[in-house]
């Protein structure tokens, strides 16, 4: 097919190889500037340069008239398409503290935000619900088009009050009601995690658990609690601490549940943070990490295989769950509706696990 018969049949595919080695204007590259070298009309550019491309333009076409862009030196100007289309460009990321799991979840919704042009804006709230409201209405205050929230509760009238607004938003590594979310299967995680030690012998495992407001903390419970029950065994209330999700409440509960007259011989927590507070409480009562003790943790951060001891953890996908919200999110800001997603946890067992009970000296 020669150019001619290509341009017929699609107007894009006009752009030939000879302009992509062009050299750069003085003059600053527009949309038309591109259309009238390749020869197309300037919509077709437009929607072949387009991050939300939806319009069934050849791949080798979208190929040839980027890498023209690319050799022309074109700079698109957000601010432009902004007005456009009456969006300021922005996505909120409304996290509860920027710890290290979080920081990756972070960067790949960073990361893929850009991919679609937009800003990402950041704030934490530190799971406080009060400012998790003040943090959303400055947020909407500044018109971001669409908002990234980590800090849900399990159950939240704002996210309803968001919904009904039409608000688009996608939760992330919580869930709440039926809003749409991207999330892990906590329960499994914790089932595994549980099933793991119970495995390894252990008859007496603890959980510190975080708050069971939160739906990571109450599923990862009842994961632990089904590992039990398919066992045959039953839960010992005295064993189950709640913490919250940092490593000083971590160590705070552990300090209480390794001081009981018949401790557990090893411990499930909720996420690395709280391992890491159980395994410095552990040490500070004298007790040696696995031989006195197993810990398990959940999320798998990268401090965590990095420690005397490597912590055995739950890994999730932290980057993939942080752009795949941002991918559901402009979804909704396009106009569809909203959905939820589940990844699946990955058991990655280290030293701090690796002693069956039967290798545990008795405690004196």
């Amino acid at each position: 097919m020669t150019a001619a018969q290509r341009a017929t049949s699609d107007p894009g595919a006009a752009c030939d190889n000879k302009a992509v080695g062009a050299e750069k204007p003085d003059a600053p590259v527009t949309i038309k500037t591109i259309a009238r070298v390749a020869g197309v009309h300037p919509s077709t550019v437009s929607r072949a340069l387009s991050p939300h491309r939806k319009a069934r333009i050849r791949d080798d076409t979208v190929r040839r008239i980027k890498e023209l862009a690319d050799s022309l030196g074109y700079e698109p100007n957000p601010w432009a398409r902004s007005l456009r289309t009456r969006r300021s460009l922005t996505i909120g990321l409304v996290l509860p503290r920027l710890t290290d799991f979080l920081a990756q979840m972070f960067e790949g919704a960073e990361d893929r935000a850009r991919e679609y042009g937009y800003q990402p804006v950041a704030a934490s709230t530190r799971d406080d619900q009060a400012e998790e409201r003040r943090v959303i209405t400055a947020m909407l205050e500044r018109r971001v088009d669409g908002l990234i929230i980590a800090t849900s509760s399990a159950t939240s009238p704002f996210l309803d009050e968001l919904a009904g607004r039409n608000v688009p938003f996608q939760l992330l590594n919580r869930t709440s009601g039926n809003h749409p979310a991207v999330s892990v299967d906590d329960e499994l995680g914790g089932y595994w995690a549980t099933k793991h030690l119970l495995g390894r012998g252990h008859r007496r495992v603890g959980l510190v658990g975080g708050p069971r407001r939160f739906s990571s903390a109450a599923m990862r419970l009842r994961g632990f609690e089904r590992a039990h029950a398919e066992a045959g065994l039953a839960v010992d209330p005295a064993l189950i601490m709640e913490s919250g999700f940092d490593s000083v409440s971590g160590a705070s509960a552990a300090s209480v549940l390794l001081a009981l007259p018949d401790p557990p011989t090893a411990v499930f927590a909720v996420n690395d943070s709280v391992a890491i507070g159980v395994v410095a409480a552990a040490r500070d009562l004298g007790l040696r990490i696995p031989d006195s003790l197993a810990v398990i943790g959940f999320n798998d951060n990268e401090i965590s295989q990095m420690l005397a001891v490597p912590l055995s953890s739950v890994a999730i996908p932290l980057a993939k769950m942080g752009s795949l919200a941002v991918d559901l999110l402009v979804e909704q800001i396009q106009g569809q509706p909203g959905r939820s997603a589940v990844l699946l946890p990955k058991l990655v067992a280290r030293a701090s696990s690796a002693r069956t009970v039967e290798a545990v000296p008795a405690r004196s």
